[in-house]
């Protein structure tokens, strides 16, 4: 969702929360044996392994106002994602810079549209290269991490553990290795930290790492107020924006096979009677 990439990206520049982290960190004996007993737990309290793996997809729904140029606009969203390789995102910011868009993933077909409208008609492209790599796989792949923490695609391998404060509050920042992940210089290896709550153990936080001309920048996704959805704790707040969701829905498989259809609405993924 462009939103969510504009304030990651403005978080990027600004990367003081991160650099607070830093500084007061303090490492934990037997690190790595530490990092992986976290990581358990933290599993544990996001429903278990069996629930988690057992997602094959998810539906995202935000209905929320946030401040905009000193007003408050409202910003609409509804994603479905189809892992290991699918994704279907309405997102509607159309008094903003953003606009509208409505994005098609659909890497077996090697099929992924993006139809954009900033108040002047709207255009549809063909995206092949959009990030780095291949831009649609790798939303994917931050999706299961940020939503779920692993799923049966997306393992995550506990490196090392530091403890943190967070607003005050200490957490336990547990780094990992993703392998698998597609990555611009093809090692297919991402690193990612996981800030964990010291008495629920649930991710309060995602912090990514990112080197830019020899210069390093982090970027920050807050997760709070969790609650559960079939088993599974969820964090209805990301980013302050209120987040409702649905796992293993019933799904119209024709919204990955075809071109953006914005006549068709915001509920279009639904699978209709027959």
């Amino acid at each position: 969702m462009a939103l969510i990439v504009a304030l990651l990206f403005v978080r990027s520049l600004f990367p003081g929360g991160y650099a607070e982290i830093a500084k007061t960190q303090s490492p934990l004996p037997d690190n790595r044996q530490e990092a992986e007993r976290l990581w358990e737990l933290a599993i544990a309290a996001k429903g278990g392994r069996e629930r988690l793996h057992s997602v094959n997809n998810l539906q995202i729904s935000i209905r929320e106002k946030y401040w905009y140029q000193l007003r408050r606009v409202p910003l609409i969203a509804e994603e479905l994602y189809v892992f290991p390789d699918k994704s279907w995102e309405w997102d509607d910011q159309r008094k903003t810079i953003f606009g509208f868009s409505l994005k098609t993933y659909n890497r077996a077909q090697k099929i992924d549209f993006w139809y954009t409208d900033h108040g002047k008609g709207g255009s549809l492209g063909i995206v092949s290269d959009y990030v780095h790599g291949d831009g649609g796989l790798i939303h994917l792949y931050d999706v299961q991490l940020r939503y779920l923490m692993e799923t049966k695609w997306v393992k995550p391998i506990p490196i090392s553990v530091q403890k943190a404060k967070r607003h005050g509050k200490w957490v336990d920042i547990v780094q990992t290795l993703i392998k698998g992940y597609p990555t611009r210089d093809g090692t297919n290896e991402e690193r990612l930290a996981f800030a964990l709550d010291q008495e629920t153990h649930l991710p309060v936080m995602l912090i990514y790492t990112t080197v830019t001309f020899g210069q390093e920048y982090t970027g920050e996704v807050p997760l709070t107020d969790y609650v559960e959805v079939a088993g599974i704790q969820m964090p209805s707040k990301v980013y302050d924006l209120k987040t409702n969701y649905q796992i293993n829905v019933d799904y119209d498989e024709d919204v990955f096979i075809r071109e953006p259809n914005v006549a068709a609405g915001i509920t279009q993924w639904i699978k209709k009677p027959r």
